[in-house]
């Protein structure tokens, strides 16, 4: 009897059915597995990214490293705290009695603020250089003026009700210097009238805070100057002129009941930072001019205070000498980007992949994503010798000829050559004006993702993803 059992189907013959085994291989080499496939590769080139990350941090410890070293020699962050007029004094009071009784004694410092406070100068500043690395160093010289009123009548008031003892030839005139290493001239306290009295050093009755603020690159210091009773009792004006070193930044405290302050210089990039920003300034390419005006109720403390420590350590205003590129910064952060940065190279190339005769291995498509983390390597290396700038054309441009070149002679393609030479040329372009735009990075790279995911799934849209290759079934009732 023979087997007339029906083969076909409501569309016709049935297809022949593969083996499983066949049909696994299929899959396996089928462009949505190729697609997973590439999506962890790119996670994995995360681990390289990571190293490459973990290098460019200890080369800007190194540089910072190098950057104190040349401050020690050279001079750190200055700040200009005072002058103020400092009075030490005492109390003598009793307290119980009977066999209680007993006599007490206490040290008291009035601290005096100037009436009024004029701070004005001239910061030359020049890049000083140790092995590859620089340094924003500068040589300041600033005029101190104002006018110290006479002192209240209740400025020695008793707490205790006991009897106040002014030891009147002990007061001084302080200026707080953060780093007096770097004075390059004598100083001196020019009194009207009275001729000069040279400094000495240290903060006489009072202390400084200390602190771990980062930008102070040295303990707290100062400088003094004696002040007969004759001349603090009934006021006086001063002058004091300064001329030192420093490096990174100046501050100055608005010690003055009213402070004025003016600073000009050669460095075209400050940054303005502190407690107080500067009423006007003018910057261009051959410096920068800025004015402070601080009046007393701004400042927000009294004229006269009871003090062992130097005032206003913490209301600082100034300027940092800022460098135009932080290279290291800005490589760490484009790093952020790597993984968006492999993703869209990966999906050029897989798109040119499957509208190719040929086909690209996955070793291969490590292989380019290796070169994109090298690009770093290499920015990083040439940044440190020629500037981000130069250092960025260098880098993207390898990258991009040696990626171009490599996936246009695997897929036997000048097309696919010059197409990928356009792509990567426009991630490099979109990737160096991102480290640029702080403020719109992440705008710019949503509005990049969304365009990139947009044309690969309208580019992509003819694929056969499961790489059988089975045409679409014709509808019933066509003609046979």
């Amino acid at each position: 009897m023979t087997d007339t059992t029906d083969t076909h189907t409501p569309y016709g013959p049935a297809a022949p059915q593969q083996p499983a085994t066949t049909r696994f291989m299929t899959f396996l080499g089928s462009p949505a597995v190729k697609f997973v496939l590439i999506g962890l590769l790119s996670f994995l080139l995360l681990v390289p990214s990571i190293f490459v990350w973990v290098l460019v941090e200890e080369r800007a410890h190194r540089a910072k490293d190098v950057a104190r070293e040349i401050a020690r020699s050279w001079g750190g962050t200055q700040e200009i705290n005072g002058p103020y007029l400092v009075i030490p004094f005492t109390e003598t009071y009793t307290t119980g009695s009977g066999e209680d009784f007993e006599t007490m004694t206490v040290r008291r410092t009035a601290v005096l603020f100037p009436e009024r406070l004029t701070v004005g100068g001239y910061v030359a500043v020049e890049e000083r250089k140790k092995s590859i690395f620089t340094l924003p160093a500068y040589n300041a010289r600033l005029d101190l003026g104002g006018t110290f009123a006479a002192p209240p009548e209740d400025m020695f008031e008793p707490r205790h009700g006991g009897t106040i003892d002014v030891a009147a030839d002990k007061a001084v005139v302080v200026v707080g210097i953060r780093d007096v290493r770097a004075l390059k001239s004598e100083v001196a306290l020019a009194l009207a009238g009275t001729g000069a009295v040279p400094f000495e050093p240290g903060l006489g009755p009072l202390a400084a805070k200390l602190d771990h603020n980062p930008r102070r690159s040295s303990g707290p210091s100062g400088i003094n100057a004696g002040v007969s009773p004759t001349v603090w009792r009934n006021g006086f004006t001063f002058d004091v002129k300064l001329q030192l070193n420093g490096s990174t930044a100046i501050y100055v405290a608005p010690a003055g009941q009213t402070t004025k302050v003016s600073v000009q210089s050669d460095w075209p990039h400050p940054g303005f930072t502190g407690a107080f920003l500067p009423e006007t300034r003018t910057i261009n390419r051959s410096g920068f001019d800025a004015a402070w005006t601080i009046p007393y109720l701004a400042r927000g403390i009294p004229k006269v205070m009871e003090t062992n420590h130097l005032p206003l350590q913490d209301k600082l205003l100034g300027v940092k000498f800022v460098e135009p590129v932080n290279f290291y910064q800005t490589i760490s952060r484009s790093l952020k980007y790597a993984i968006g940065f492999i993703s869209l190279t990966f999906l050029a190339v897989f798109v040119l992949e499957m509208r190719s005769g040929w086909r690209f291995h996955w070793i291969q498509y490590a292989l380019v994503g290796l070169a994109l983390i090298i690009f770093y390597v290499m920015l990083l290396a040439f940044a440190e010798h020629v500037g981000y700038a130069l250092a960025y054309l260098i880098a993207a441009g390898a990258a991009t000829l040696l990626n171009a070149i490599y996936i246009g002679t695997s897929l036997k393609s000048r097309l696919a050559g010059l197409v990928m030479l356009a792509v990567l040329g426009s991630i490099f372009g979109v990737l160096f004006a991102l480290m640029q735009e702080q403020d719109y990075a992440l705008l710019i790279g949503s509005v990049i993702a969304f365009v990139a995911l947009a044309i690969t799934m309208f580019v992509t849209q003819r694929i056969d993803w499961t790489g059988q290759g089975r045409p679409d079934p014709e509808p019933a009732g066509a003609a046979v």
